[in-house]
């Protein structure tokens, strides 16, 4: 049986109790990448969430790329997320589990540039660079040195509080790549592409223009159904999908897909 973790980002949103309703119906765990601005604004909703056995991951404070932003003010960030992240757990009265975090638009400090693609090796080279130009816009201009060395430091800075990867069994020969696999944020090995049916974006010229279309995306994954490596599958809250959401996350479940609970013991 195919198995996936299910990670959602933009949390909390006013729909983030519907969805977790839904997934709880459905007796599918996720953990769900919240937004600082928006835990302030749904502090109540995140703390429910919490209380119904869901996982709150770290999505940064503002949603901001960080290859517009100083070292420090990425870390910055991040820890005013983490702090209402830390309050949210502690008025649920319930336990952490771990620290985790997801780049806001996967942006690591390099852009578009999320994995070094001139080291990749040839073969799996064409498969991560397609994997993150799923509405990345990735082009080939290469980051200065200095947008290197903050990447590095950004993970240096994660490993030093505590951060891991709440995911095991992630075993493709192309996600075992050093700045995939041992990297402390969480990346994905399949994207929903939800997003694309926003209003705003199916103005725009994007392959997938209804929820028929994204189906059969997740259909057609050659990896998405493999039952010998454990998926990581990104979709989104947010306020205009919750039938895009309930459409897909539902249609995997019908596919076979079993969903896991994240790990809290993972170590890279």
């Amino acid at each position: 049986m195919p198995k996936a973790y299910l990670t959602i980002d933009d949390s909390p949103t006013a729909i983030s109790l519907n969805l977790c309703r839904y997934l709880k119906d459905q007796n599918i765990p996720a953990i769900f990448y919240c937004r600082g601005d928006n835990i302030e604004q749904h502090f109540d909703d995140t703390v429910e969430m919490i209380r119904m056995g869901f996982v709150i991951g770290n999505h940064g404070y503002a949603h901001k790329r960080a290859v517009g932003l100083d070292y420090e003010d990425v870390v910055e960030d991040i820890s005013r997320c983490e702090d209402l992240i830390d309050k949210a757990y502690d008025a649920a009265g319930v336990k952490r589990p771990g620290k985790y975090y997801r780049f806001p638009y996967l942006d690591r400090g390099c852009g578009a540039w999320i994995v070094d693609f001139d080291k990749l090796p040839d073969d799996i080279r064409p498969i991560i660079h397609d994997l993150f130009a799923d509405g990345l816009y990735l082009d080939d201009t290469r980051p200065t040195e200095a947008l290197r060395e903050k990447k590095h430091m950004l993970q240096y800075w994660l490993a030093d509080k505590g951060f891991t990867l709440p995911f095991e069994g992630v075993t493709f020969p192309w996600y075992q790549h050093p700045q995939m696999a041992s990297a402390l944020d969480a990346l994905y090995t399949f994207s929903t592409s939800d997003w694309m049916l926003t209003a705003r974006h199916l103005e725009k010229d994007h392959p997938y223009k209804t929820i028929e279309d994204l189906k059969g995306k997740i259909d057609s994954d050659p990896y998405l159904f493999s039952d010998k490596h454990n998926n990581i599958v990104l979709i989104h809250d947010q306020v205009e999908l919750e039938h895009v959401f309930k459409a897909l996350v539902g249609h995997m479940a019908a596919s076979g897909i079993e969903f896991l609970p994240v790990s809290s013991t993972h170590q890279p």
